[in-house]
């Protein structure tokens, strides 16, 4: 058994354990789990441990990113963290020393292939029917206002404003339905080709010549010509939305999180992409879907009275592989919904939800209110129930957010 007693972390924004229990002060008894904490802005600390037997003496081995600390039955820990990224552990007079694993940072690669897509007009959607379209001065003004001093600023905010308006569409797709247990991460491009083909917003179609520009595509005429303009682009799209995905992970990151006592509860409407999505897309969303270990030649499906069997069933852990977005309110959830509905509680005693971010102020649609969490993101499903809403089944999970765990655990 070990926990932490102290945790001195100066200039810290966040401190939180991705298993979703307390950070501090929790006994943790199982031998053989990974248990990831993060410090932000400087980095995380995983830890393990396992009960050791030397003739007739007992003691527990606990690994502290890579380092041995060896202690009694009861392990009680003393960190402190730098702002440097070093940390020590002291434990009854024994100490160890290293340095966190450090977040995500930003490279001149992964800009620059962001910067790409801008001149590509890939990024933002060009000519939105809706919503209120910003300009680059108004992005350079939020930027400057939420990102002083950060030399990729504008990049940041044009990220966040990108995924408010459909562009969330090619993210998605990019991301969701890749096998990410084959090497590569090969993408289910048959699949794709059906949910872009059955998108049917209002001005957002494809025969939509804006909506086929983010996917560096023209407008289609029947399901098969998606298939075929998407095979000869998907190469060439597919850096390029993960470069997006990085420079938007690194936004909601670089924000304020969220604060419990302002929204206790969040609520998502899941599937949204109306006519292209359906309820046996949500589980391959997942890391945990087995589906991602291939073969490809399998589509990245299942039908929800399966999954509700399997990974999406009571009690499991999810890790995300797109971005979730949140409402403050649960009849707007609603609205968004395409047969999932989420109620989802913040951390047991937690102050703050933990790798969040609110990004309605850079938002296409600034009447609409947006949390985010980027992925990956760990929640653990509590259950659900099944109801209805306009005639039609919905399932309500009610979940727990574990938050951001920078990889999948």
């Amino acid at each position: 058994m070990w926990k932490i007693t102290s945790f001195d972390a100066p200039g810290a924004t966040q401190l939180y354990a991705c298993d979703g229990e307390p950070a501090l002060n929790y006994e943790r008894d199982t031998p053989g789990v990974l248990i990831r904490i993060v410090v932000a802005p400087y980095g995380y600390l995983d830890f393990s441990y396992t009960e050791q037997h030397n003739g007739g003496l007992i003691y527990n081995l606990l690994m502290i990113n890579g380092l041995q600390l060896v202690c009694g039955a009861v392990c009680e820990l003393q960190i402190e963290v730098e702002p440097s990224g070093g940390f020590s552990v002291n434990q009854n007079g024994a100490e160890v020393q290293g340095a966190l694993q450090p977040l995500p940072v930003l490279t001149g690669e992964t800009i620059e292939a962001f910067r790409e897509m801008i001149r590509l007009k890939i990024v933002p959607y060009q000519d939105p029917p809706s919503g209120t379209p910003k300009s680059d001065a108004e992005l350079q003004a939020l930027a400057d206002s939420y990102f002083p001093g950060n030399p990729f600023g504008f990049d940041l905010a044009m990220s966040l404003y990108d995924w408010t308006s459909a562009s969330f569409i090619r993210q998605d797709l990019f991301h969701q339905l890749e096998y990410t247990g084959v090497e590569g991460k090969p993408l289910d491009l048959p699949t794709i080709a059906r949910v872009i083909w059955g998108c049917n917003y209002p001005g957002y179609t494809a025969q939509d010549a804006n909506f086929m520009n983010q996917f560096m595509m023209q407008p289609a005429n029947s399901e098969q010509d998606v298939s075929a303009q998407l095979q000869t682009v998907y190469a060439k799209v597919k850096p390029l939305a993960a470069a997006e995905m990085d420079v938007f992970a690194n936004a909601v990151l670089s924000l304020p999180p969220v604060s419990v006592a302002d929204y206790p509860q969040l609520y998502r409407g899941a599937m949204p992409m109306s006519g292209g999505y359906d309820t046996g897309d949500f589980s391959p969303s997942m890391f945990e879907y087995p589906g991602n270990n291939g073969p490809t030649t399998t589509p990245l499906y299942q039908a929800l009275s399966d999954a509700l069997n399997g990974c999406l069933a009571t009690g499991n852990v999810i890790t995300t592989k797109g971005p979730w977005s949140f409402s403050n309110d649960l009849e707007g959830a609603k609205v968004w919904q395409n047969g999932i509905l989420i109620t989802l509680n913040p951390p047991p005693g937690a102050t703050i939800w933990p790798g969040s971010a609110d990004i309605t102020g850079f938002s296409l649609n600034p009447g609409t209110f947006e949390i985010n969490m980027p992925p990956p993101s760990r929640y653990r499903i509590d259950g659900y129930e099944w109801t209805t809403i306009n005639d039609k089944p919905v399932c309500h999970f009610t979940m727990t957010h574990l938050g951001y765990c920078v990889e999948p655990l």
